[in-house]
């Protein structure tokens, strides 16, 4: 943890941690490195300036005033040149660093010399400095030591002896951050450190009177302590850890954060240490650093807590004691990664004790550290599943857990590390460990009494979690299963799933739930003719004809088999007395089977008669005969065939089969949910699924009963949850068990009014086609539905009095699902007409209803939300519904952040090509990314020919690596746009050839107004084909090409095009290569945009020349101009007064970048006065990185804040000394958000009118002061 990343709110900077800095940077702007040297004459322009600088270091070392003071001046020249990364191998190479090393020691004193030190210890301070810079480059490490700067570094810290002052307190801290660079990740460097005795005077100079020098000791030491425990040790024993701790209570964010890193770094890997420092009172300032402004010191505190509570049992309660709680969950929430992993770590460690777990869960934990297992971080997710399995070890937290949905967050998630894995296993396990008794009963009061959210949550969590002896208590007496029978049958695709899921979870728990799971027994042998009889003529006395084929049977064998053969022989049937009877639509292949079962009670059914077989058993009620088949089909169940199987069920009343496939289907519902036609079939298993699950639990109670020795003389009759009185009884007459499945109760009856009132009104495919019912009409129907079911079931319950009345259950479901179906696909109807629809009676109603459509007034269809993914075929036909639906109004589509198959493309077009006369605007960026070249260029074209001949307003095709073949690809919707008015081609990877493509495929750009390329590879020559497309675009309203290599030659053309965009308004040409000959012809253009509101015009390597014209041309010209920007240009004094006269005329200006010049102070008061006078609507001033002292920022700010609307000053990485520093916060002290960071400013610097050589400041003072007599501002009382 030595080096972790600042914060923008964190603690302020140091130039001598430049690495730090730059991490920052690199963080924020990843993959974007330094410019460098650009040529080979400004290298070597910068040897020559180093060799200047390093002869006067090599000769300039003595007493004398004037040496001292050239000295001073070299080695602030290297160290300003050293700032700049890319020049620092140059500076090394010149020979600058034994030049410098030489200088951190004082010169020796002669006679000559006598009492007087002019600079002393400022040449010292600069030499640290510089070297401090170029020790930022690991490679250079190792030169420098090897010079010898060790020793005398170390020297220079034994300076804080010497006194307080400004120079001694500089040169200390300048030798203290030198020291922290060079030893960064260089264990020989920090070893020699010690050896050199630096570890004492740094401990030292912990209590030294300046904080700055505290800070850069307490770096120092941080960094020395890193992985090196005789470092570490030392430290200690020069008494460190006292003075660390006081350091932990400062009020200064930055010390307390480099204590914090000491102490983090001491205890890493050392027990011992550890031990130390919690006696030495660490816990209670560790802990209240939880809360401090700085999230480094966070998140160190936050890891020093997790290490101290590794130690014993009792660290762990005293942590909890002393609130850390509260602060770690509160850092769980925050938007910085390592924060929320450091407190995750620490809470983990502490839920660990029994003691604090519950107060970790009461104080609201469970929540955020659930929400951080969704965390793409893998160590942010081990912590968070480590805590989780701590606080789920306490049965209080149990119940909490499950109600805010725990389970299902565990059960879901996607870990990336197997130890994680392992960890979410064992704490399921531990849950599973945990549901009985008090937190079972309290688990079924929430299942109850909580709302419908919560009681899903617990009943999906038990459905995992509960013992299989426990479920008929859970599912059936406490409502359970209509929990999740409610998810299954809801609109929402993730609570189908999750009810799926767990639906299937109890049935393997069930083990009576699927009667086909294992083959039929074997019959009783006597009970058969044999196998000698089968069309045997012998005694027979009956012929079947089957396919013109003669079968010979036997009555007696055929009465005994079925009611079938019993009615057709003893009944009022022809055939009762025929001899030849003719068997009709069956094949004799299959017949002969099924007599052979007849006689033997066995046979082979192979597949592929199976289905046959089956329907034959069915006509002939062939129960066992059926349940063979049953099983062989069974074998074969797919997803390709599950929901013919279903049907085939249904049609044969295969009760063994049908549940076999609820089940398979609960098991695959992720996969079959997505496919169209398995809606209607998910909405029928829900009744019949209801009746399986029901039964089946109270089947499971009965075993139960049995396998416990109770008395099984319970009957369950009268529905499913009603049980005989008699049956906890165990004196009462021991009677045989039975199971009636009908008729249903009345709560169960009641239940599934519900449910059907629920599917009627609820939001569905046939809601979007037909229209949705209200709640009142759904009821109604409800009622009308279950009635008319019931009945019918009733009379097929009466007509197989012996049953048990599974026959009537499947009647009752299937009867509910057709006519809800009829009810869906009929639509509202008015009231007035409710008394047409089925009754009790029977009265089956009208038959043709108006079909009632209501198409969506949603206009913007769009799947980009969520995370960017592929999408293949199977997932675009399920998402595209909406677009299919007749009538729809999307006129705006958005197919970006998602990377589409060919298959996909293929399933989209269609529904593109039926759209395309309807759409204005459409966006199909980053819609390709990833997939190979060959595939993306076809479905480039899918598209393109899909949506040929639409007539678009907007089309965005950015981010997708076109090239000039991907441009091609998109040939035929590019040429068939007549009245485009807006076109994104931004990171295409357009080339010259792309952009000659790009000219020639859009013939039509009378209309366009908005045409946008960013972050391409254009160049010099593809500007020339943009801007053939310019020439042809005189209603041109925003026009951006940033980023795009153009240089002067392109430049120029670009310019000289947009001449004929009379109506532009933005023009957005940064980051290019355009030089002075490209300004020339921008500025002959400007005067031709008298629209022009915003203008982007940084890092065009514009200098002097280039700023003056484009500045002259805009003061005259563009009068409504909001935005001006010129950052990154090189600009000088030598452009201001043409810039400060433009930006004088611009009364309505909002916002002015000019960050990244040199404008110094002169520079500064110039613009200042220009914005002085008017300009009330001015937001935003950004003048970082300028050189401007504290006059120039005084005047700034004087300016600025007489604006009424004025919003931020950025005034950052300037030379403004410690004193502007406090001037400046003084000036924004009412409104100090309108004062943007300062932790960049360099007081060190050299501004016009400080810290340059001493004796010429009081005539820089006077001329700057004479240069601010000229500068009218209102100074108030200050």
């Amino acid at each position: 943890m030595e080096l972790q990343k600042r914060q923008d709110q964190g603690l302020p900077q140091r130039k001598g941690q430049k690495r730090k800095l730059e991490e920052e940077i690199k963080d924020e702007q990843p993959g974007i490195s330094p410019s460098p040297v650009a040529s080979s004459d400004a290298r070597r322009a910068i040897l020559s300036e180093v060799a200047v600088q390093v002869s006067i270091l090599d000769s300039a070392f003595s007493w004398q005033e004037a040496d001292r003071a050239a000295a001073k001046r070299a080695t602030h020249v290297l160290a300003d040149l050293a700032k700049n990364d890319e020049v620092v191998n140059v500076i090394v190479e010149g020979g600058a660093v034994p030049a410098l090393v030489k200088h951190l020691q004082s010169p020796p004193i002669t006679e000559v010399d006598g009492s007087v030190r002019p600079f002393e210890h400022e040449v010292e301070k600069g030499s640290a400095f510089a070297l401090g810079l170029l020790a930022v480059k690991p490679e250079h490490q190792q030169l420098i030591v090897d010079h010898g700067a060790l020793p005398h570094l170390v020297d220079l810290l034994k300076r804080h002896t010497e006194g307080t002052t400004r120079a001694v307190t500089s040169v200390v801290r300048r030798a203290a951050d030198a020291i922290t660079n060079l030893a960064h990740e260089n264990s020989n460097i920090k070893t020699l450190v010690r050896r050199e005795g630096g570890i004492p005077p740094l401990v030292e100079l912990l209590e030294f009177a300046d904080t700055k020098v505290q800070r850069a000791a307490a770096g120092a030491l941080r960094t020395l302590a890193f992985k090196n425990d005789e470092n570490k040790n030392q430290i200690v024993e020069c008494s460190a850890l006292p003075t660390l701790i006081l350091m932990l209570r400062s009020e200064d964010a930055a010390i307390h954060y480099e204590a914090v890193g000491v102490i983090g770094n001491l205890v890493h890997s050392s027990p011992n240490i550890k031990k130390e420092v919690l006696a030495a009172g660490a816990i209670q300032p560790v802990i209240g650093l939880l809360s401090s402004c700085c999230s480094e010191s966070q998140r160190e505190a936050a890891l020093l807590l997790g290490q101290f509570a590794a130690t014993d049992s009792d660290c762990k309660v005293h942590i909890v004691q002393r609130g850390a709680v509260g602060p770690l969950i509160e850092m769980l929430q925050s938007s910085d990664v390592q924060l929320r992993e450091m407190s995750a770590f620490a809470l983990g460690r502490v839920a660990q004790d029994p003691h604090n777990q519950a107060g970790i869960a009461h104080n609201g934990g469970l929540i955020p550290l659930l929400k951080l297992l969704d965390s793409k971080n893998g160590s942010l997710q081990h912590n968070a599943a480590f805590a989780l399995y701590g606080l789920a070890d306490n049965e209080d937290n149990v119940s909490d857990f499950i109600r805010v949905g725990g389970v299902q967050k565990l059960q879901d998630g996607e870990f990336i590390v197997q130890a994680t894995k392992d960890c979410v296993a064992k704490t399921l396990k531990r849950l599973e460990e945990k549901i009985q008794g008090r937190v079972l009963k309290h688990l079924l009061y929430i299942m109850r009494v909580a709302e419908k959210i919560v009681q899903r949550r617990v009943a999906l969590a038990l459905a995992h979690l509960c013992a299989p002896d426990d479920q008929r208590l859970i599912f059936v007496d406490n409502g359970g299963l209509e929990l999740l029978l409610g998810l299954l049958g809801s609109a929402n695709m993730k609570q189908q799933l999750d009810g799926a899921i767990a639906l299937y979870k109890l049935a393997n728990k069930a083990m009576t739930l699927s009667p086909v799971d294992a083959a039929p027994p074997s019959p009783t042998p006597q009970v058969y003719l044999g196998e000698q009889y089968v069309n045997n003529a012998t005694l027979s006395d009956v012929t079947f004809l089957v396919e013109g084929r003669r079968f010979y049977a036997h009555r007696i064998c055929l009465l005994a088999s079925s009611d079938a053969f019993r009615a057709m022989f003893d009944g009022g049937y022809r055939e009762k007395d025929a001899r030849d009877i003719e068997i009709p639509n069956i094949r004799w292949e299959v017949f002969e089977l099924m007599m052979r079962f007849i006689y033997t009670g066995s046979v082979n059914v192979a597949l592929d008669v199976a289905q046959d077989l089956l329907r034959a058993a069915d006509q002939y009620l062939l129960e066992a005969l059926k349940r063979l088949c049953e099983y062989t089909i069974a074998q074969d169940i797919s997803l390709d065939n599950v929901a013919s199987m279903y049907e085939l069920s249904e049609s044969f009343h295969a009760f063994s089969l049908r549940h076999t496939c609820i089940l398979f289907i609960l098991e695959h519902f992720d996969k079959l949910s997505a496919k169209p036609r398995y809606v209607s079939l998910v909405n029928h298993i829900v009744i019949m699924s209801l009746f399986m699950f029901t039964s089946s639990f109270l089947v499971m109670y009965a075993c139960y009963v049995r396998r416990n020795s109770l008395s099984d003389d319970f009957v369950i009759r009268g529905g499913f949850f009603a049980m005989d009185s008699s049956a906890t009884s165990p004196k009462y007459e021991r009677r045989p068990f039975s199971i009636k499945l009908w008729p249903p109760s009345d709560n169960t009856r009641q239940m599934l009014v519900a449910r059907v009132a629920g599917n009627l009104s609820s939001q569905s495919i046939f809601a979007q086609k037909y229209g949705t019912l209200g709640k009142e009409e759904a009821e109604e129907n409800a009622k009308r539905i279950e009635a008319v079911a019931f009945k019918a079931a009733s009379q097929q319950y009466d007509n197989e009095p012996d049953g048990d009345g599974g026959s009537a259950v499947q009647l009752y479901a299937k009867e509910c699902s057709k006519l809800i179906l009829d009810v869906l696909k009929r639509g509202p109807v008015p009231k007035e007409d409710m008394e047409d629809l089925p009754s009790e009676e029977g009265d089956p109603g009208p038959k043709d209803s108006v079909e009632v459509i209501t198409p969506p007034p949603e206009t913007f269809f769009d799947i980009s939300k969520g995370s960017r993914s592929f999408i293949e075929a199977e997932e675009t036909e399920e998402i595209l519904k909406p677009l299919k639906k007749p009538g729809n109004s999307y006129s705006k589509i958005c197919f970006s952040n998602r990377s589409f198959s060919l298959e996909a493309a293929r399933v989209a077009a269609p529904v593109l090509e039926s759209i395309k006369d309807q759409l204005k605007e459409v966006d199909l960026s980053d819609f390709i990314a990833g997939r190979p070249e060959d595939e993306a260029l076809e479905v480039m074209t899918v598209f393109s020919t899909a949506l040929e001949g639409s007539i678009l307003r907007s089309l965005n095709l950015s981010d997708n690596a076109l090239g000039e073949k991907g441009v091609r690809a998109f040939e035929a919707l590019l040429k068939s746009q007549s009245c485009l008015e807006e076109l994104y081609l931004m990171n295409n990877g357009i080339s010259e050839e792309a952009a000659r493509a790009v000219c020639e495929l859009i013939p039509s750009t009378e209309t366009l107004k908005v045409l946008r390329f960013h972050n391409n590879m254009t160049g010099d020559e593809g500007a020339l084909a943009i801007a053939q497309v310019l020439k042809r675009c005189p209603l041109l309203e925003d026009f951006q090409c940033s980023s795009t290599r153009v240089g002067a030659e392109g430049g120029a053309a670009l310019a000289e095009a947009l001449e004929s965009c009379t109506k532009l308004k933005t023009l957005d040409l940064r980051d290019n290569m355009f030089g002075t000959e490209a300004a020339v012809a921008l500025a002959k253009a400007i005067p031709k945009f008298p629209s022009l509101s915003e203008i982007y015009l940084c890092y065009l390597n514009l200098e002097d020349e280039g700023a003056t014209v484009i500045a002259d041309a805009l003061k005259d010209s563009a009068p409504s101009l909001e935005v001006f920007d010129m950052m990154g240009n090189d600009i000088t004094i030598e452009a201001v007064p043409s810039i400060a006269a433009c930006i004088a005329s611009k009364q309505n200006l909002k916002k002015l970048n000019l960050d990244e010049n040199e404008l110094k102070d002169e520079g500064a008061v110039q613009i200042a006065k220009a914005l002085e006078t008017g300009h009330s609507q001015l937001k935003r001033v950004d003048v970082n990185t300028n050189a401007i002292g504290r006059a120039g920022a005084r005047v700034f700010a004087k300016v600025v804040l007489q604006k009424p609307e004025f919003e931020l000053l950025n005034i950052n990485a300037n030379f403004i000394s410690d004193e502007g520093i406090d001037e400046l916060k003084e000036a924004f002290e009412k409104c100090p958000e309108k004062l943007g960071p300062l932790d960049e400013n360099d007081p060190d610097g050299v501004g016009d009118a400080e810290e340059s050589d001493e004796e010429d400041d009081g005539d820089d003072d006077r001329e700057l002061d004479s240069k601010l007599k000229h500068l009218e501002v209102n100074e108030e009382d200050e």
